[in-house]
């Protein structure tokens, strides 16, 4: 992997958008104290570009940003503050805008009376890891990347483990002359070199017979629910994607029908197409489907 492959990769920054350390692993991270975000300046300053550089990825973005918490804060956010733990040295309102100066430090912030874009901490992460010229997000994405060598040497230190465990069992239970003994430790080892295509062919069963047939509008969105927790992602951007790909892929645009809940939008005829999505979703996010499934039902009720 390199790092501009966050840039490219939205599964990528999906995977490892909750990864707020390494911002300070690489600058050290001003938030506006109590309100816990930054301003579209105060985040050009710290991956070190311009405004309009920031404003631009947020233009080809702002689906993305807008799921991390991204929003318009106006000159009455920061009053609501006034005299709160000293949050605030200075309130100074002027023609347009207000003047806010932070405790211990020097740094004036200009909020427009019309409001301006602040970003939490997703949206400082994320903007790392779609800034592409940014020597600061470049580190940023760089940190990233430890952190996927690193899990990935676990998971394979871990796997030659459990191999080295089994095939040694297999060892003794020779050595003991108990056929009964090597038979058992031979079929778990061969289990265990197996388990993924056996996984495979559960989710393929899955989904070709079992899942295509659930219909239940609030198992789905358990679903959803269960995969944002196993991804550590954001429930409202799982459900964003769901909604691009269902009109990318197959013209179901949900958003268009009607309001809120889009799901009171899916026609009957739909449901295959739409249970297909999600289960692309789950693999992409390297997850079992039929597990996600399982966690919301058991796996024998899927077709009631």
């Amino acid at each position: 992997m390199t790092e501009t492959q966050f840039i490219e990769n939205k599964v990528l920054r999906e995977k490892y958008i909750s990864r707020f350390e390494v911002l300070e692993k690489v600058k050290t991270l001003l938030l506006i104290p109590k309100m816990e975000c930054m301003t579209i300046k105060q985040v050009a300053d710290f991956y070190e570009v311009g405004e309009d550089t920031i404003k631009s990825v947020v233009l080809r973005n702002k689906d993305e940003l807008e799921s991390d918490g991204m929003c318009y804060k106006t000159p009455v956010d920061f009053k609501i503050f006034k005299g709160s733990s000293c949050t605030f040295k200075n309130l100074r309102q002027e023609h347009g805008k207000l003047i806010v100066q932070i405790v211990d430090t020097t740094t004036l912030l200009e909020i427009p009376n019309r409001g301006i874009r602040c970003f939490p901490r997703r949206a400082i992460l994320r903007m790392g890891m779609l800034l592409r010229d940014s020597k600061v997000a470049k580190e940023v994405r760089t940190q990233l990347l430890n952190i996927e060598e690193k899990t990935g040497t676990s998971i394979k230190t871990k796997d030659i483990n459990e191999e080295e465990k089994l095939l040694l069992d297999v060892g003794r239970a020779y050595a003991s002359g108990n056929i009964d003994s090597v038979m058992q430790a031979a079929t778990k080892y061969n289990g265990y070199l197996n388990r993924y295509i056996n996984q495979l062919k559960s989710d393929n069963k899955a989904l070709s017979k079992d899942i295509l047939e659930w219909k239940d509008r609030m198992k789905l969105n358990a679903g959803v629910r269960m995969l944002a927790s196993k991804t550590k992602t954001y429930y409202g951007a799982l459900w964003n994607e769901l909604y691009k790909n269902l009109q990318y892929k197959y013209g179901i645009c949900l958003k268009q029908r009607g309001g809120k809940p889009y799901l009171q939008w899916i026609k009957e005829t739909e449901w295959s197409n739409i249970i297909k999505t999600f289960c692309a979703m789950c693999e992409a996010y390297g997850q079992s489907p039929s597990e996600m499934f399982q966690q919301t039902t058991p796996i024998c009720n899927l077709s009631k």
